[in-house]
C-alpha cells in the first residue's frame, strides 16, 4: 500500500491554465492586441457609411423682390444676416464634401404694403429659403440659421451738390491767398430716399494754423450736413454712397506786387502840371504764380495815348476811360465789390484854360525835305492855328509865336497842287504851358524845275486847316 502511494507520487502531475496568468504572457497579448484591433477596424469600417449630421458654414443669401416691391420701384439697402449655416444629413461620403455651392438660399421682400413713410427705411422680416440645387443629391437639408432675416428697404434716390470749400487759412506778408480750388466741383450722394432727404449741403474743410508763403495741395474727406448745419457723421450707416470721399484741394498762395498805372500823353506841354491829372485807380496790386515773372513788372502803361492836341476847352474836365493791360504771367488782384478792376479813368483838370486862335504868318511857314525834280512852293499866305493854355498866358500870344514845318519826305515828285501835313508849334517859354489843338494841312505847288515861280512863294492863299 505504501509502495503505490510512493509510485503514485514520483509520476508527473498536469498543470492547470489558469486566464490570470495568460495576461502576463507575451505571445498572448500580441495576439489578443491584433484581434482587438482587426475587430475595431471592422465596426468603424462598417459604420463609416452611416448617416451622421453635418453643418455646411456662411452660405450667401440672395434677396428677391416680389412683382409689387419691383414695380413700386423699392430696394433692398440693408440685412442683419448675409449668410446662413446650414445643417444635413446623410452618408458622410457624400455630406462631407458638401459646400455653399450646392445650395441656393433666398429670402424675398414682399411687404404687405409697400407705402414708405420718407422719414426713414422700412423693415420687413423675410423667411430664409433653402434649397439643393441638384435635386437628386443623397443628403437631407435639416435646419437653417437664421431662419428669418430682417431686412431694411427704400426707393432709391439720387441727388447732386455743389460742392462747397470752407478752407481758413492766411497769406504771409507780400503774398495773396488765392481761392481754393477742389478737384471735384459737385457731388453725388445716393441711397435710400429717406436718408438722401436728410443731406443739405456738401463740405470739404480744413484750417492752417500758420500764415502761408506758397501754394498747397491737399486731400479733404467730403462731410454731409442736414438741414440743421448737423453734421450727418455715418453716412454709411444709413446707407448713403457718394461719388467721392475725398478730394484734392488746391490752395493757392501768390507773390503780390503793387504797381503803378501810367499814362502815355501827345503834344502835353511840359508845364502842365502832373497835380492836374488824375489816374484811378492810381496802382494796382498784381500776382503772379513765379515771383521772376512778378519781379519783370516795374509799372503798367496804358494803352491809350491821350493827345492835348484834341483836347475839348469847352469843359473843365476830360475824362478818358482805359482798359488796364495785365502783364503776360501775371493777374490783377483788385476788385470793387464782387467786380474786379480792369479799367482805370483818366481826368484831366481843364479849369482855368481856355483856346485862342491865332494867324500864323507865311514867314513862319517853313518847306523842308521837297522832291528833287520840282520846285515845291506855298499857296499860303498864312495859316489860322487854334491854341490851348492858361487863361492869362493864351490870351497874350500872336501868330509870331507859332512856327509850322511842312515835311514833303514822303510827297511824289509831280507837279500839281498836293495837300501836305504839318507839325504846328508854340515856340519860346510860351511852349512850355501853351499847345496847338486840332491838325493842320497847307497846299503845296508842285512846279517844273524850269519855272519863273519864287520857290516858296505863292499870291494865292491855300492852307486848310483840319480839326
Amino acid at each position: 500500500m505504501n509502495e503505490k502511494r510512493e509510485q503514485e507520487s514520483k509520476k508527473p502531475r498536469k498543470k492547470k491554465l489558469r486566464l490570470g496568468h495568460l495576461m502576463y504572457h507575451n505571445s498572448f497579448v500580441l495576439a489578443f492586441s491584433f484581434t482587438v484591433a482587426l475587430i475595431g477596424w471592422f465596426v468603424m469600417a462598417a459604420g463609416s457609411d452611416l448617416n451622421r449630421i453635418y453643418v455646411i458654414k456662411d452660405v450667401p443669401i440672395n434677396i428677391g423682390l416680389s412683382a409689387e416691391a419691383e414695380a413700386d420701384g423699392l430696394r433692398v439697402f440693408g440685412q442683419n444676416y448675409d449668410t446662413v449655416d446650414i445643417e444635413v444629413s446623410g452618408s458622410n461620403l457624400i455630406t462631407s464634401k458638401l459646400t455653399a455651392e450646392d445650395f441656393s438660399v433666398t429670402a424675398t421682400l414682399n411687404p404687405v404694403s409697400t407705402k414708405l413713410t420718407e422719414n426713414t427705411t422700412q423693415k420687413y422680416a423675410a423667411e430664409v429659403r433653402v434649397s439643393k440645387k441638384n435635386s437628386y443629391s443623397d443628403f437631407d437639408i435639416v435646419s437653417r440659421n437664421p431662419e428669418e432675416i430682417n431686412i431694411e428697404y427704400d426707393k432709391y434716390r439720387e441727388l447732386s451738390l455743389p460742392l462747397e470749400t470752407n478752407i481758413v487759412f492766411t497769406a504771409d506778408t507780400g503774398f495773396f491767398p488765392g481761392t481754393p480750388v477742389p478737384s471735384e466741383e459737385t457731388i453725388i450722394i445716393s441711397g435710400p430716399a429717406s436718408s438722401v432727404n436728410k443731406v443739405s449741403h456738401a463740405v470739404v474743410a480744413h484750417t492752417y494754423d500758420s500764415p502761408l508763403r506758397a501754394s498747397e495741395e491737399l486731400t479733404c474727406p467730403v462731410k454731409l450736413y442736414d438741414q440743421d448745419n448737423q453734421e450727418i457723421t455715418d453716412p454709411a450707416g444709413i446707407y448713403l454712397t457718394l461719388s467721392v470721399d475725398s478730394v484734392q484741394v488746391q490752395v493757392p498762395v501768390l507773390p503780390r506786387k503793387t504797381v503803378d498805372l501810367v499814362v502815355s500823353y501827345a503834344h502835353k506841354p511840359a508845364g502842365f502840371s502832373e497835380s492836374r491829372i488824375s489816374v484811378e485807380p492810381k496802382t494796382i496790386d498784381i500776382v503772379a504764380t513765379t515771383q521772376e515773372a512778378l519781379d519783370a513788372v516795374q509799372e503798367i502803361r496804358l494803352d491809350t495815348i491821350i493827345d492835348f492836341a484834341d483836347l475839348d476847352l469847352s469843359a473843365r474836365t476830360a475824362s478818358f476811360t482805359m482798359e488796364i493791360p495785365i502783364p503776360a504771367g501775371t493777374r490783377s488782384i483788385n476788385s470793387t465789390g464782387d467786380n474786379s478792376v480792369d479799367q482805370a479813368v483818366v481826368t484831366i483838370n481843364l479849369n482855368g484854360y481856355r483856346q485862342a486862335a491865332v494867324s500864323v504868318p507865311e514867314s513862319n511857314v517853313e518847306l523842308i525835305n521837297p522832291p528833287g525834280e520840282v520846285e515845291a512852293q506855298l499857296t499860303t499866305r498864312s495859316l489860322e492855328v487854334k491854341l490851348a493854355g492858361p487863361e492869362a498866358q493864351v490870351s497874350k500870344l500872336t501868330g509870331d509865336a507859332v512856327t509850322v514845318q511842312v515835311d514833303m519826305s514822303n510827297i511824289e515828285s509831280r507837279t500839281g497842287s498836293v495837300d501836305v501835313p504839318a507839325t504846328v508849334t508854340v515856340t519860346g517859354s510860351a511852349g512850355e504851358a501853351c499847345w496847338v489843338l486840332g491838325s493842320y494841312t497847307v497846299t503845296v505847288t508842285l512846279a517844273p524845275s524850269s519855272s519863273s515861280t519864287v520857290p516858296g512863294r505863292s499870291s494865292s492863299p491855300g492852307a486848310t486847316p483840319a480839326e
